[in-house]
């Protein structure tokens, strides 16, 4: 029986293994002819430039796509090839890219129409193209300099400024350095790289350099910007020329450094700026956040209504503020609360457009895990910010939340905090569908029906037991059996159950979190055991020691009262990394004799 049931799984075995190289070939000419268009970063307005790059996957094209259709709306800046390798369908095939460098001729919603190479099509793109932010050349001279104050007054003290600096170009300089904006009572600092784009004033074709700087207030009153110097060498060949030479390849204008010394030194100043900071309103106490309008909204995972014990929740709180910069945004924080436990994961607050205007955002996922059952009221959450338009105190609120929460299946209280783990998607098979065996189903019922007759087979030939012994319990997290818990060869040794690293380092920072100092040091006892050790763990890092040390005398000396779990939590992220390094260190030991081309 054993022998025919190990023939049948040969012959399973290789069908399966026929069946990925069937598929492989049939796959190949779908491959070949996948012709697609895509936009790597949106634009925000008519002036920033953008980059739409067409793929052809599988072979390459002698002659370019056909853009023409692009002149309509779009004019291009730059063109270039590049090819490199990619995982398609389960193959490496080569992937050649035209990149195209666009800026919009006109906002409003655009499409970018299907483009053809070879006789095949990509599919058309919608965008839409909001108005140019950039202002038109200060004078009527060749090259000129204009320095833009952006954002809506009033300026507070805490407000981060946004201050741009623009080169006009209509001749194609050769070379161009400018200098960093400098104000007294106010810093500057970059924010971002170089940005170019074309623009048409007058008739006149202008090539604009922008760098943008943040200004923040060191005083209230009125803050002058001086001019700033701009310092360049422009062509004494008629522009013709210079359009000729760039259509060639020559660069038309390196700033800040360029390669060429001919052509005749200038230098021009921009415009002289003043920027009025206000004082904070008086009676206004805590956090300060002036803005024109300010958005709270919150969303969950799963309806609160379906809260259970121990199940969690992700609360996710967004705050979106305009007229407002990144590092003027409060921190949100969700109030604590008999009956559930709240662990935050605090997003950094990013620039981004609001309503069409600057403005910041900042997203906090929170993690809510009932510990009893019965109703919860979350409170409400308020942020309070300055309205600056109309002059006056506001409060953005989320209102309070009432969880009905169920008992558990098992009646228990959760020992560590639920975390939610997305499921993984099914995988598509190469048809596209989700039905049906596919050859990695065929590749999982071999593997199974070659260990159940392994297992039968083997189990035959071996002593049969004097009693089974009792799985592990899974709610027992990191349990060590007592010596001789084992049988035959293992007779004697440690048993171990499987650790999982994440889930113990995120069982430790609960219990930091929540400064129970008691669950803390049963999670960094197996804590250490997940990453390796036996026995008592060793701590790798100086603050990992410390911070156990002071968690120890807390326990053993002056109890568990009081103790605060902000520095084992801050020594758990340095002791990970210390693990990382020393694991990378460990993998770098042998380069391969071959190495494997990138």
């Amino acid at each position: 029986m054993i022998r025919a049931m190990l023939r049948l799984a040969l012959v399973l075995a290789a069908l399966v293994a026929a069946t990925p190289l069937v598929a492989l070939v049939a796959a190949t000419p779908l491959l070949a002819g996948a012709f697609k268009a895509s936009i790597e970063r949106l634009p925000t307005d008519q002036g920033e430039p953008f980059e739409l790059v067409l793929s052809l996957a599988g072979r390459d094209s002698l002659e370019p796509p056909n853009v023409t259709p692009l002149a309509r709306d779009f004019e291009i800046l730059d063109r270039r090839k590049r090819s490199r390798m990619e995982t398609v369908a389960g193959q490496r095939v080569e992937v050649n890219e035209w990149v195209l460098t666009l800026v919009a001729k006109h906002p409003g919603r655009l499409t970018i129409p299907a483009l053809s190479v070879g006789g095949e099509a990509s599919a058309p793109i919608d965008l839409t193209i909001a108005p140019g932010a950039a202002m038109a050349p200060p004078d009527d001279e060749p090259l000129s300099l204009a320095v833009e104050v952006q954002g809506t007054a009033p300026f507070f003290l805490q407000s981060e400024i946004p201050v741009v600096v623009r080169m006009f170009d209509r001749v194609g300089a050769l070379e161009a350095t400018a200098g960093q904006p400098e104000a007294e009572g106010a810093s500057f600092s970059p924010d971002g790289g170089l940005k170019t784009y074309s623009r048409v004033f007058g008739r006149q074709r202008f090539r604009v350099v922008e760098l943008r700087y943040t200004m923040r207030p060191q005083r209230t009153g009125t803050i002058q910007i001086p001019s700033v110097a701009l310092k360049a060498s422009i062509p004494t060949s008629p522009p013709g020329a210079q359009e000729q030479a760039r259509t060639l390849g020559r660069p038309a204008m390196p700033w800040l450094g360029g390669a060429f010394n001919a052509g005749r030194k200038i230098t021009v100043y921009s415009n002289p700026v003043e920027v009025e900071v206000s004082p904070r309103p008086a009676g206004v106490t805590g956090w300060f956040l002036p803005a024109r309008s300010v958005t709270l909204r919150e969303s969950w995972s799963r309806p609160p209504g379906e809260a259970k014990v121990g199940g969690a929740l992700v609360r996710t709180l967004r705050l979106e503020v305009k007229g407002a910069s990144p590092g003027q945004l409060p921190p949100l924080v969700a109030p604590e609360v008999d009956g559930v436990r709240q662990y935050a994961d605090e997003g950094k607050p990013e620039a981004t457009s609001v309503d069409g205007g600057i403005g910041a955002v900042v997203e906090t996922r929170v993690s809510v895990v009932p510990t009893r059952a019965g109703t919860v009221t979350l409170p409400a959450i308020s942020v309070p910010w300055w309205n600056v338009v109309a002059n006056r105190a506001e409060t953005a609120t989320l209102p309070a939340v009432t969880l009905t929460v169920a008992a558990s299946a098992t009646g228990s209280t959760p020992r560590a905090p639920a975390v939610p783990i997305a499921a993984p998607a099914p995988s598509p098979l190469a048809d596209g569908s989700q039905g049906g065996w596919s050859g990695r189903d065929l590749m999982a019922a071999l593997a199974v029906v070659v260990l159940v007759a392994g297992t039968v087979y083997y189990s035959g030939r071996r002593r049969r037991p004097a009693a089974a012994e009792p799985p592990p319990d899974p709610a027992d997290f990191g349990a060590v059996r007592p010596l001789g818990a084992g049988r035959g060869r293992m007779a004697g040794r440690p048993a171990l159950a499987p650790l999982d690293v994440e889930a113990a380092a995120r069982a430790l920072d609960a219990a930091c979190r929540s400064n129970d100092a008691a669950a803390a040091h049963r999670a960094w006892l197996v804590f250490g055991r997940a990453m390796g050790g036996m026995g008592a763990p060793a701590p790798r890092t100086h603050e990992m020691a410390r911070a156990v040390g002071d968690l120890s005398r807390h326990l053993y000396a002056g109890g568990a009262e009081g103790w605060d779990g902000r520095a084992l939590r801050k020594a758990l992220a340095a002791e990970r990394r210390a693990a990382r390094a020393r694991n990378a260190g460990q993998a770098r030991g042998l380069q391969p004799l071959y190495p494997t081309p990138r």
